[in-house]
């Protein structure tokens, strides 16, 4: 995955962001895993999905049609090109849209409109090389949040050793240290979001895979209350 860093470099980030970034890319270049990325939440934010991986699997259950349009607007807007799309099922009932895009090489993005505090999809079973997620709190009122013990913890299961957790608002733990959850502190920086908390990103990568994360998880959280 060498173009990683082309494309951070080729991207018109906010200038705050542009360090932090271009490290990500490089790190993930570096551990060269072949699982796919998965974004939690990820709305239409293509240009922070490119630089993680090629296999994208994208989750979000708010306005799938909207969120879609807004995918294929950010691709042509970065500079890339759209060179097919696919439809499998009912969005929002397990069903799935595929786009293939062309951007410092081929990017397969797959999008489902389920809710990613629950859903796994298929792709995603047998592991992820980076678990993304910005802004965890839900546009839905239905949908519970993405930092809950539950969910957090079904997800950096899937994350293979040697893989990444990157976040913004969603902190891998509170009262416990990285290491206690498989994972170690790689970097810190501003990445940009929709929000109205000032706070950095984070990017841990695994190191050992933990058994009992969600008991970790709910235990961190009881302590920090």
């Amino acid at each position: 995955m060498k173009a990683l860093r082309e494309r951070a470099e080729a991207i018109d980030f906010d200038c705050r962001e542009v360090e932090f970034v271009l490290r990500i890319a490089e790190e993930i270049e570096r551990a060269n895993l072949n699982h796919p990325v998965l974004y939690a939440g990820s709305g239409g934010d293509v240009e922070h999905a490119v630089v993680l991986g090629n296999e994208l699997i994208f989750i979000d259950s708010h306005e799938p049609e909207i969120t879609l349009n807004e995918i294929r607007s950010r691709i042509e807007r970065m500079g890339g090109v759209v060179l097919r799309e696919k439809r499998e099922g009912v969005l929002g009932r397990g069903g799935r849209h595929e786009i293939e895009f062309d951007f410092f090489g081929r990017i397969r993005l797959i999008y489902y409109a389920e809710d990613a505090t629950k859903f796994v999809p298929p792709e995603a079973r047998d592991g992820i090389s980076v678990y993304f997620v910005k802004v965890p709190h839900p546009k839905e009122p239905n949908v519970g949040s993405l930092s809950s013990p539950e969910s957090l913890s079904r997800f950096l299961s899937l994350i293979v050793v040697g893989g990444f957790y990157l976040e913004r608002e969603c902190p891998l733990c509170r009262s416990l240290r990285p290491v206690d959850l498989g994972f170690v502190k790689v970097a810190s920086g501003y990445i940009s979001a929709l929000s109205i908390y000032n706070v950095e990103g984070n990017l841990y990568k695994k190191v050992r895979d933990v058994p009992n994360l969600y008991e970790l998880l709910k235990m961190d959280l009881a302590q920090k209350i």
